[in-house]
């Protein structure tokens, strides 16, 4: 074919997904389209509680889990179902048990995902009864796709991949000639990337609303040296 035209709302960064795709410079385009959703109707609010890695301590989850609370119990977003997004099962534990304890109402809507097998049932649970459910979850950040279903979302930490797997560490230092730095690159065009698509779970159709809040203090670093799509910097905002 002479032209061929890829499309999505998260390509990641262009430069970086030509030359992992094979195009050749000059023979390709970008074309950065606005989102047809209002932006009133998809907030991203940044509000940095803890800065999380694998050395955090309970006190960085303590802190985490309050700020959940806190904003699960406002009275706007205490009647509305919302989805914690975790890049690890290990973080879902964590929070349970630091919310386990809350009594404030907010037990009795916690659904967490311990294990992969109990997906379906927690998201069949979630969408068709009618209760303001939290489900927290490692696997809910793409292919989650329920309309009007979410109103709120948290992202609890950034999604980094895990350095201690070997292949993400050789990829993360992989260098180009003349780009030392190319590994790095697509180490975090990808975190970026899943924050953008854990953000438009929120949001399915046009007249669709949510709001998403990103707690992790990593996110603001990451979005400075990383590329984003102009629907999502619009959205975005600190959280005063």
């Amino acid at each position: 074919y002479p032209m061929v035209l890829i499309m999505s709302a998260t390509l990641g960064d262009p430069s970086l997904l030509a030359h992992k795709l094979g195009f050749v410079e000059g023979e390709c385009a970008f074309v950065d389209v606005p989102s047809m959703f209002p932006v009133q109707n998809r907030p991203v609010f940044y509000w940095p509680v803890a800065k999380l890695s694998s050395q955090s301590d309970e006190g960085d989850y303590a802190a985490l889990a309050s700020a959940i609370r806190y904003l699960a119990t406002q009275p706007r977003l205490a009647p509305l179902k919302g989805v914690i997004h975790t890049p690890s099962y290990k973080l879902v534990a964590k929070l349970r048990n630091h919310l386990a304890a809350s009594s404030d109402g907010l037990v009795g809507r916690m659904l967490y995902q311990e294990r992969p097998e109990d997906r379906e049932r927690l998201v069949d649970v979630f969408t068709t009864v009618d209760h303001p459910w939290i489900i927290v979850s490692p696997s809910l950040a793409t292919g989650f796709d329920y309309p009007y279903a979410i109103g709120f979302q948290i992202i609890a930490k950034t999604p980094f991949a895990d350095l201690s797997d070997p292949m993400v560490r050789a990829r993360r230092d992989y260098e180009l000639p003349g780009n030392a730095r190319f590994g790095k690159q697509c180490y975090d065009d990808d975190s970026l990337n899943q924050v953008v698509q854990a953000c438009g779970r929120a949001v399915r159709a046009p007249d669709d609303t949510g709001v998403s809040y990103i707690l992790d203090s990593n996110f603001w670093p990451l979005y400075k040296r990383a590329f984003s799509p102009l629907y999502f910097k619009d959205a975005l905002r600190w959280l005063e």
